[in-house]
């Protein structure tokens, strides 16, 4: 088995190779599907609704602030997802990547309390999001909130290129799309050699 410091250089590599990695309770497998989840080419759609609660004034976020708490709220089973991926092997060489500083998160707050979140993996000008939840008794449109800030934040930071694996009805909503294998990795290879620096001061 690998050890916490192997397997996190190893997903490092991974993804600036296009794959990434998962563990489904058999050790850690190495994904690259096709088709793949990206932001589309006419960029975020932001619903009504979910311009409604953007402007409510009822969630707070921000960048980098609580990270880890993030990311175990991520690996915490929930209704409908039992079964988490992210195993406490897997946990571990992402902390050591965030303690390393290529691993981000956007938060949500509602009333003090962490409600959603995203995190990834930043390389040059390429975010590969690797999860996201929310609480949704405490903060509907927390998720969509933390992803919609997400964006605007890569997008303020010269990151051109969004990741977010496989495609589900919730990303769809926000203007994420499909693209074949051999676009992604086209779309990969222009994007990875673009300097984008990520700090949140920005």
């Amino acid at each position: 088995m690998e050890s916490a410091v192997e397997l996190a250089q190893a997903m490092l590599h991974g993804y600036a190779q296009g794959v990434f990695a998962m563990d489904e309770g058999e050790g850690i497998h190495w994904y690259d599907p096709d088709p793949r989840a990206v932001l589309g080419p006419n960029g975020l759609h932001i619903s009504r609704s979910l311009r409604r609660s953007l402007n409510s004034g009822r969630f707070s976020v921000s960048i980098d602030q609580c990270t880890e708490a993030v990311i175990r709220a991520c690996a915490m089973p929930t209704k409908g997802r039992e079964e988490t991926w992210i195993s406490p092997a897997f946990l571990e060489a992402v902390l050591l990547l965030v303690d390393a500083g290529w691993v981000h998160s956007v938060s949500v707050h509602r009333a003090g309390e962490l409600v959603g979140g995203v995190y990834g993996i930043h390389i040059n000008g390429v975010f590969f999001a690797e999860s996201m939840f929310s609480r949704p008794s405490q903060g509907t449109d927390a998720s969509k909130v933390a992803l919609v800030h997400l964006v605007e934040h890569c997008h303020h930071r010269g990151i051109t290129l969004i990741d977010c694996q496989f495609l589900s009805d919730h990303l769809a909503s926000l203007g994420f799309v499909e693209v074949t294998r051999a676009n992604w990795h086209t779309a990969l290879q222009q994007a990875i050699g673009q300097r984008a620096d990520w700090s949140p001061s920005g």
